[in-house]
């Protein structure tokens, strides 16, 4: 069976259309189905400013029905993977209501500290929602954080990206290392809020907090977030 929106028979008027280059402003025509064109001015190679990669960015097969899927796609599948994984962390920890709401709190902390840097951001929110599934202390596998990713068709290099930020990176100086910091201090001012609405106490202020947090990126929001 082919995509009705990648077969011709399908098409109208509307399928062959023309598009500004951004780098130069020439003309460079497109149909529907094209996922790049190269401009015939300058040479640069954009997206289709008009096709829906909505479908693409969850769908296994988007590299066969596609083409070769440009970096552009590739970001955006694994940002619209992460709306998933926060669906499934959801019915996995069923009537917990306590840890579904700590693994929303993680994860929205997580991502205003690590803003929209491209590359980083899917898998950072990620490993905040599944940050708990795995018993405290668990490393390597990660088993049930694996197996849930794994279950969504997660692509292999965000699982592996995820598992390495669960696991700390080895090299203090890796990527992985500086996001795993990141999302435990994403942990440590969710617990934080949470302590706090339990015992109606006040926050200890940015610069306590600050101090115990691992990331400069989480110290820089601690002091936004709470009141000196």
């Amino acid at each position: 069976m082919k995509c009705p929106g990648q077969d011709t028979q399908f098409w109208n008027a509307s399928a062959i259309f023309e598009a500004p280059c951004p780098q130069c402003g020439r003309t460079v025509e497109f149909f529907k189905d094209d996922t790049t064109r190269k401009c015939g001015g300058c040479g640069h190679r954009f997206v289709n400013p008009r096709m829906d990669f909505g479908c693409a960015a969850y769908c296994q097969f988007a590299a066969q029905c596609l083409g070769d899927l440009p970096p552009e796609l590739v970001a955006q599948k694994e940002d619209l993977f992460k709306d998933r994984v926060a669906i499934a962390v959801k019915r996995h920890l069923k009537t917990d209501f306590k840890r579904i709401g700590r693994a929303a709190r993680r994860a929205r902390h997580a991502e205003l500290m690590v803003g929209d840097e491209k590359g980083r951001l899917a898998p950072v929110i990620i490993a905040a929602y599944v940050w708990d599934l795995d018993p405290a202390g668990t490393t390597g596998e990660r088993p049930e954080a694996r197996a849930l990713l794994e279950g969504l068709q997660a692509p292999p290099p965000l699982v592996a990206k995820v598992c390495a930020i669960l696991d700390g990176g080895g090299s203090p100086e890796s990527d992985a290392a500086r996001d795993h910091a990141l999302v435990a201090d994403a942990a440590a001012i969710a617990e934080l809020e949470e302590h706090g609405r339990q015992t109606e106490s006040d926050s200890p202020g940015a610069p306590t907090i600050a101090a115990a947090l691992r990331s400069e990126a989480g110290k820089a929001y601690a002091r936004k977030l709470f009141p000196n």
